[in-house]
């Protein structure tokens, strides 16, 4: 058995504070309001290349940049996402947490002797920041594995892969926790048995990736007090 976690919005509760900080940049570079919530549900899960081909192309339609050379449309997508990335890494300062319950369920792995990494399409560079600042990378240094490390990135099956096969386990011996379609997605497209983290939202109300989730074919659970129980149920 080997048990694969996403980063971001899994281990670290940093998606809600990438949100932000994305919407703050456009907000503050071009004048463009949008709320975090379309920042979450947009960007969830992608991968850096994918982000930055995604705001490109936001940018182009918003702000008419259609007449804008291509290369410099490229540029421009770039070197915003680059400062939400140094941004978000600045407010990880003081404003981000492990997710709850989540360190419990590590020392539960451990314990048992199950091996388990991180597989994200985060960069390094950002969970360097975040597992150190939550007090996680003692659990996972030296198995952490990123979009930089294979040729795609999620929802492509690579990252996981690649992880399973560094790690010496069989694809099919693999479970991975994640909290995105796109990892979802990925997690099947390789074999693997895929555990959804769905959380209710701040006020209380079910998660809306409930229902898509589930018919990815992924096991929903909604507290990380549950995980460990589900890891060793039998599908």
């Amino acid at each position: 058995m080997l048990v694969i976690f996403d980063c971001d919005g899994v281990l670290v509760d940093s998606e809600i504070l990438s949100a932000q900080v994305f919407s703050e940049s456009l907000a503050e570079r071009y004048g463009i309001h949008v709320s975090p919530y379309y920042s979450l549900e947009s960007y969830r899960g992608k991968s850096v290349p994918d982000c930055i081909s995604m705001i490109t192309a936001e940018l182009t339609e918003k702000l008419n940049w259609q007449d804008v050379p291509q290369a410099e449309r490229d540029e421009r997508g770039r070197a915003f996402w680059r400062h939400v990335q140094l941004q978000t890494l600045a407010a990880c300062d003081d404003r981000l947490f492990a997710v709850e319950g989540v360190e419990a369920v590590l020392k539960n792995l451990k314990a048992k002797s199950i091996p388990f990494c991180v597989a994200s399409n985060g960069k390094h560079e950002k969970m360097a920041v975040t597992l150190v600042k939550t007090n996680l990378m003692s659990y996972v240094d030296g198995n952490i594995f990123s979009f930089e490390d294979v040729a795609r990135g999620k929802p492509a099956p690579d990252l996981f892969l690649h992880a399973a096969k560094t790690m010496n386990v069989p694809a099919a011996e693999a479970i991975v926790v994640e909290d995105s379609l796109t990892g979802v997605i990925a997690a099947k497209a390789a074999g693997m048995r895929a555990l959804a983290y769905c959380p209710p939202d701040e006020e209380g109300k079910p998660n809306n990736l409930i229902g898509k989730m589930t018919e990815l074919g992924a096991e929903c659970f909604f507290h990380m007090d549950e995980l460990v129980e589900l890891i060793f149920k039998s599908k």
